[in-house]
């Protein structure tokens, strides 16, 4: 027996993007771009990263990385489930902590045209925390969705 519980969990959030379809896309799905804002981000301590080379069905990304001033290393496998160009992305993807599982997840991105030449996000994460700490990872990908803001567009708005 462990002591690990296990808290489902899950999030809706969205995002106004100033920025065509075509290139919120591309900057999220991008190798290069990807690493730019989700590995690279802040001042995180990345040991490895290993992109998916495209985004298909069946690509697989892995990161290690840890975060600012911390010895502890995180994991991040990402497998790509479903893949529909300028529409949506559906990735699983397990984390580790010290090598220790911390939680699993299935998102769901979707990418829908707004007025004016903008992009709506629409990300929803449903998951298994075994760390139970569900609202710390939506403030995470909160976090993220403003990063990747500053891969996409000068200011962002919503």
């Amino acid at each position: 027996m462990t002591d690990t519980t296990v808290t489902h969990g899950s999030f809706t959030l969205e995002r106004v993007y100033n920025a065509p379809v075509s290139r919120v896309y591309k900057a999220y799905t991008d190798a290069e771009a990807r690493h730019r804002w989700l590995i690279r981000a802040d001042d995180w301590t990345v040991h490895e990263y290993r992109p998916a080379p495209r985004p298909e069905v069946g690509a697989t990304e892995f990161s290690k990385f840890s975060p600012p001033g911390a010895r502890v290393v995180l994991t991040n496998e990402t497998v790509f489930l479903d893949v529909q160009e300028n529409d949506r992305v559906i990735v699983a993807y397990a984390m580790t902590l010290e090598g220790a599982p911390l939680s699993s997840s299935l998102l769901t991105t979707e990418f829908r045209a707004e007025p004016d030449g903008k992009t709506r996000i629409i990300l929803t994460e449903q998951g298994a925390y075994l760390d139970g700490n569900v609202k710390g990872r939506e403030a995470g990908t909160r976090i993220m969705l403003e990063r990747f803001a500053k891969e996409v567009e000068p200011t962002a708005v919503g």
